[in-house]
């Protein structure tokens, strides 16, 4: 078209699975699921040698246009639709992708409870910043299965809003101060989405408490008599005449869900990263992935490969993955070392850190760890 851009996001070309494959099943019409299948996997043909993508790139020459990337805007959604994809379709391909991608973000973009950005090419970080899409994580963690990682990113940023009574849009961590021009809030749903889920996976009362909070805050802050408003500058609350239409499809609905599932009970659903829910059918799936079948949860071949192996790669819980004597699984990509002693003969014997998730290696003296090589 004329006069249109060809300037597009990761996450506007990457999130389109979900609706397209539900409508292809729907209608028996495979073009749907097709054209946004061909987008994905033309994005992840793009990734770089360490499986990060960047933010922006022209539809046009396939060339990346900006290299700086991490896990808010202009991303986020495609790393949520690859996980929710394998479980709304049970497709392999998908959860190959998310694995891949999701440990890059563990390798490179995390920086303790928080993600900064970095050059998609090398890892180098770029911006120390917070950004309130980046919120949703916690929540996606959840779906994979990293409730410790979900728990530590979500409670700073819940830090974040006790401080400001909102989620700011922007907050540079390097500086522990507000960006000086996206000091806005516009009644984002991430927060509430990410405690939602953490609530569902843990049953722990506190996450209620978030939740009783956040309807607190938006009350006091942003209610008006038509509605609610966005709020211009958390520094002074001065409101906007303006209402997203997420509010209603995302935010409202995590909130009364997290006080009220009755509606998710005995159920299972997908949400699409607009808050609408679709159903996990067994007739959606290519297969049942194996690994999700209890009677073939002790199926793998050897306790070795057993225990080497991560909960990811295993597809299982990390809860699911200890005992016996064995070290505990500290979190989805989490590979304990060969001894309880972290003491090494090569690096073989090593495992991968459960933060990092990089792998361990042996040094001079015998011991396991993430050692810098000079």
């Amino acid at each position: 078209m004329e006069k249109e851009t060809t300037e597009t996001s990761t996450s506007g070309c990457g999130s389109l699975i979900l609706e397209m494959g539900a409508l292809s099943h729907l209608t028996g019409d495979p073009r749907f699921e097709s054209a946004a299948l061909r987008a994905l996997r033309k994005l992840w043909s793009m990734r770089s040698s360490l499986n990060l993508l960047g933010t922006t790139l022209d539809v046009q020459t396939g060339e990346w246009i900006e290299y700086s990337s991490g896990i808010g805007a202009g991303v986020d959604s495609f790393y949520e639709y690859l996980l929710k994809a394998h479980l709304l379709f049970g497709r392999e391909e998908f959860w190959r992708m998310f694995q891949s991608a999701y440990l890059a973000v563990q390798k490179y973009f995390r920086h303790g409870p928080w993600y900064h950005e970095a050059d998609m090419r090398t890892g180098r970080a770029t911006y120390w910043q917070l950004t309130s899409l980046q919120a949703f994580w916690p929540g996606l963690q959840v779906l994979a299965g990293d409730i410790a990682a979900a728990n530590s990113s979500h409670r700073e940023f819940f830090h974040v809003w006790q401080q400001f009574g909102v989620l700011p849009e922007r907050y540079l961590l390097d500086h522990q101060m507000l960006h000086p021009t996206e000091k806005y809030y516009p009644l984002r749903p991430e927060l509430a989405e990410s405690t939602f889920y953490l609530y569902q996976a843990t049953k722990d009362p506190w996450y209620l408490e978030v939740g009783e909070s956040i309807v607190d805050s938006l009350n006091l802050h942003t209610r008006v008599e038509a509605g609610f408003a966005s709020i211009r500058d958390v520094t002074t609350m001065e409101l906007e005449d303006h209402q997203h239409s997420f509010f209603l499809a995302e935010t409202c609905k995590y909130l009364y869900l997290l006080f009220d599932d009755s509606f998710l009970a005995n159920k299972n659903y997908v949400f699409t990263t607009e808050g609408h829910p679709l159903p996990i059918l067994s007739s959606w799936h290519e297969r049942l992935p194996e690994a999700y079948i209890p009677s073939n949860w002790t199926s793998l071949k050897g306790e070795e490969q057993e225990k080497r192996a991560s909960a990811m790669t295993m597809k299982i819980c990390p809860a699911l993955n200890c005992g016996n004597g064995r070290q505990p699984v500290e979190s989805i990509c989490h590979v304990p070392d060969a001894r309880a002693h972290h003491r090494c003969l090569a690096d073989e014997d090593c495992g991968v850190d459960s933060i990092s998730c990089r792998r361990r290696s042996c040094s001079i003296s015998g011991y396991c760890g993430l050692w810098l090589s000079v």
